[in-house]
């Protein structure tokens, strides 16, 4: 028997809606929170894989995610990540993987910031910032971390934390942004075991404090003059602060000399301001010498070779945000500091000092006009300076890079944002179907050299639940309403498809597909969009779509839209276009449920549509079947005897929540449902006809298992020749049964597998791989994920001997699996892994809002 190997292919997730959930490491790795994960990304690839791993380790979501630095701002190839869990995690990348070095304990609750930095020692200062009202300090070295101060904030906690080094002194300056709308300044010597002491509290901002960063003012950054900022000397620190006030205030750190008669008496403070001024009159600027003093104030700083005084002074104010100023971080651009904020007005702006002005000013505003991403949460800048990525309100990644002095939208990575509630292959496996509790559904393809969210067809105002293929370019989907929904493709998406993966259609299978899809204003049903409407509207006087409301408001959606979605160019596509241009038309809807939808199979053939919905009395535990041809019920003869057909009635045999309907591959023959009421339920097909003559239409009851497990029953599979099936239970086992057969009693005992956890979700390969070999897939509601293979055995209908392989942690989610699918097609030959196995490819879906494609040799 030939062993089992796996590896990664898709990780696609969402950022953490969050601030400070993202940070940008070295020039290809950005690391950002993701649900309760680390995930890591590689910004340069743009048609690589995209996230290629995630740091496993917190239990709740990661609020802050940021790499060490050194004294000079190098990024380290170490993450502090800080979690809701009330801890913070230390990751150092060992060769070719990251493991968790410490984890940082003792806060009451959420963690929301940390900073951090290495200094020449070696050691490492880790401050983390927590909505328990308190600051904790730690000292990491290569052996242990140990926790040496605890400062008490109060109840206006700190909502970020940022920390450097003075380069006159070498003391530590420690700043917090507080929601008591005020900046908080703490200094230290670099003495191992010195703790922070209080030294200013800076005031100006009008509402929350939310970020601050530091900039070390060297040598290096002054070989050329700016007025705005030729008052900055060698030595001086900036402190950038962002509020929830809408602006951003820069604050400037410079060493003075202070009288020894400022220390004393009723005249310290005048003597201190009158030696600041005297320091700002050095720089030979008199008029920022007297608007400075406004704002000014002395701190004390101890340090290894004694005290020093330094100066703090507001610096500039920049105004150009209309909303909250969620982050700030510090660049360069033509040799100059800039900066990089995000805020909720959905722009981020680059800020660089003016010298023909003498202020600072945006030299770029970049975002979606429109306010389609609501808002940016935060936003990093590569280490170069050429790229910026921010993280929107929907954990959606939006990426440009500089090219002539032009900031240019580049592709990113994308995900869910909630939890991914099931993922199904179109009927070739040439893409994959999820969808989410985010109110959407997303498409994912290979494309060069790693899968990518190629369409997100549909926008929801509904969590959504299941989804079935019914044909290549058609699926429907279920989410919590009471109708279930039927999209096709668009020949946009088709030729967008073809261009991105290389593959081909024949025409015949596009016939009858709209142009485009559009969603009006306030509308749930995606509008389809053809060449007539397109061009009508294209030579509609402008008169007439002023005074025609109808068309006036699909004017901008159909001919901007549909239009623009036509356009292919071969290339992965943005966060924006994925939002506005790759909707598909909704061509009909499912009636008949009177609660929310939970669970949809499509027949191998096509022909029919198997659902069911919440229920917690027996008559809502219902199946309904529809015609994929005319999207209603079947026909069935009227059972009083009238000559007019009637609809089909629904297949009853459960109590509660049927969680999972399954059609018996190849043909059909079978329909499986499993529920919450513990029992399984077998329906087998009848004569083919028009009108049926079994009430219930195309399938009746074959059996009914009752207590099939002790516990609620999540999922079911048919072997791919259908002569038995398993059944998935929180009771930690997947049972094997023998398909019953029609006209025979069913008595057969299954066949008991065992696993540490509740099973929640399994699928078995669609072919017996080499060997006659069945192959079954498990997850757990710990997101562990197995692969069980067994040989076909003469004279069993049920192997006897099954081998069980675990998929690597580092490769499974880290919570619940609601689905397990296996894509319909195999790779072959295969040459990453070697040799002469086979490859199949297995998708899942997690309540840690990723979906994962792991590569399954066999």
């Amino acid at each position: 028997m030939s062993s089992v190997s796996a590896k990664s292919e898709l990780i696609a997730t969402a950022c953490s809606r969050t601030a400070h959930a993202l940070d940008w490491g070295t020039e290809s790795l950005i690391a950002f929170g993701a649900g309760s994960a680390v995930a890591l990304f590689d910004p340069t690839d743009v048609q690589g894989p995209g996230i290629h791993a995630t740091l496993q380790g917190h239990t709740k979501r990661v609020n802050s995610a940021r790499f060490v630095r050194t004294i000079s701002s190098t990024p380290m190839d170490t993450i502090v990540s800080a979690s809701a869990d009330c801890t913070a995690r230390v990751w150092q990348r060992t060769s070719d993987s990251w493991e968790c070095k410490s984890v940082l304990s003792g806060h009451q609750s959420s963690v929301i910031s940390t900073a951090s930095i290495e200094l020449e020692d070696g050691r490492t200062i880790v401050v983390t910032a927590s909505t328990d009202g308190t600051l904790r300090v730690f000292e990491i070295s290569s052996n242990d971390s140990v926790c040496v101060q605890t400062v008490d904030v109060g109840s206006r906690s700190a909502i970020d934390v940022a920390i450097t080094v003075l380069p006159d002194c070498g003391a530590l300056i420690l700043a917090t942004g507080n929601t008591d709308n005020c900046v908080h300044l703490y200094t230290r010597a670099q003495v191992a075991g010195e703790k922070f002491t209080k030294a200013l509290k800076l005031t100006g901002h009008d509402d929350w404090v939310t970020a601050v960063t530091f900039l070390r003012y060297l040598d290096s950054d002054t070989g050329r003059t700016n007025s705005t900022i030729a008052h900055w000397q060698a030595g001086d620190v900036v402190l950038a602060s962002a509020s929830e006030d809408k602006y951003i205030r820069l604050w400037r750190v410079s060493q003075v000399t202070v009288p020894q008669a400022a220390g004393a008496g009723q005249n310290s403070d005048k003597l201190a301001a009158q030696a600041m001024l005297d320091a700002f009159a050095t720089t030979g600027d008199a008029s920022a010498a007297v608007q400075l003093s406004t704002r000014a104030h002395v701190m004390a700083v101890a340090a290894h070779s004694g005290e020093k005084s330094y100066a703090v002074s507001l610096d500039s104010v920049l105004i150009g945000h209309d909303n909250w100023v969620h982050s700030v971080t510090w660049t360069h651009l033509d040799g100059f500091p800039s900066l990089i904020s995000a805020s909720a007005d959905s722009s981020v702006i680059v800020w660089a000092p003016d010298a023909d002005a003498g202020v600072w000013s945006s030299v770029a505003r970049l975002g979606e006009a429109g306010g389609a991403v609501q808002g940016f949460l935060g936003a990093a800048v590569s280490p170069s300076g050429t790229r910026v990525l921010a993280h929107g309100y929907q954990g959606s990644l939006h990426m440009w890079r500089t090219a002539d002095s032009l900031w240019l939208p580049q592709a990113s990575a994308s995900g869910h944002y909630a939890s991914v509630q099931d993922v199904c292959w179109d009927p070739r496996g040439n893409y994959l179907l999820s969808v989410s509790t985010d109110q959407t559904a997303r498409l994912f393809a290979p494309v060069a050299k790693g899968w990518r969210e190629i369409a997100r067809p549909q926008v929801h105002g509904y969590d959504m639940r299941c989804a079935a293929f019914v044909s290549p370019f058609t699926y429907v989907s279920g989410a919590d309403e009471k109708v279930l929904r039927v999209f096709t493709a668009t020949q946009q998406f088709v030729a967008s498809w073809k261009a991105l993966t290389h593959s081909d259609v024949p025409e015949s299978e596009l016939g009858g597909l709209a142009v485009g899809a559009s969603l009006p204003v306030l509308g749930l049903s995606n509008k389809a969009v053809d060449e007539e409407q397109i061009r009508a509207l294209q030579e509609a006087d402008m008169n007439e779509l002023n005074d025609n409301y109808y068309m006036r408001q699909t004017h901008t959606d159909v001919v901007a839209n549909a239009s623009m979605s036509a356009a292919t160019s071969g290339e992965p596509p943005l966060e924006e276009h994925l939002l506005r241009h790759t909707l598909w038309p909704e061509v009909d809807k499912l009636y008949g449920h009177p609660y929310e939808i939970f669970a949809v199979a499509a027949a191998h053939s096509g022909d029919w549509i198997a659902t069911a919905c919440k229920a917690s009395l027996d008559k809502y535990a219902a199946i309904r079947v529809y015609s994929a041809h005319t999207w209603q019920p079947p026909s069935v003869r009227d059972p009083n005897g009238g000559e007019q057909s009637v609809a089909a009635m629904p297949l009853m045999a459960h109590s509660l929540t049927i969680t999972r309907v399954r059609f018996s591959p190849p043909d059909d023959n079978y329909l499986l449902s499993v529920s919450r009421d513990r029992s399984w339920a077998i329906f087998e097909k009848t004569a083919s006809a028009d009108v049926f003559d079994e009430p219930t239409g195309p399938y009746r009851l074959a059996h009914h298992q009752m207590k099939a497990h002790t516990r609620i029953i999540w999922d079911a599979a048919w072997a791919p020749d259908a002569r038995f099936f398993a059944t998935a239970s929180r009771d930690k086992a997947i049972k094997l049964w023998p398909t019953p057969q029609t006209g025979s009693p069913y008595s057969a005992k299954p066949m008991v597998l065992t696993f540490p956890e509740a099973v929640t979700a399994v699928d078995f390969l669609p072919a017996l791989v080499r060997d006659q070999r069945y192959v079954l897939a498990a997850a757990l509601e710990n997101g562990q994920v197995f692969v069980l293979t067994a040989e076909m055995e003469e004279g069993r209908v049920i192997p006897s001997a099954w081998s069980s392989f675990e998929v690597s942690r580092k490769d499974t989610h880290v919570a619940m699996v609601h689905r397990l699918s296996w894509r319909p097609q195999s790779q072959q030959p295969q040459s990453s892994f070697g040799g002469a196995s086979e490859e199949w490819m297995l998708a899942s879906a997690s309540d840690d809002q990723s979906v994962r494609i792991l590569s399954i040799a066999l």
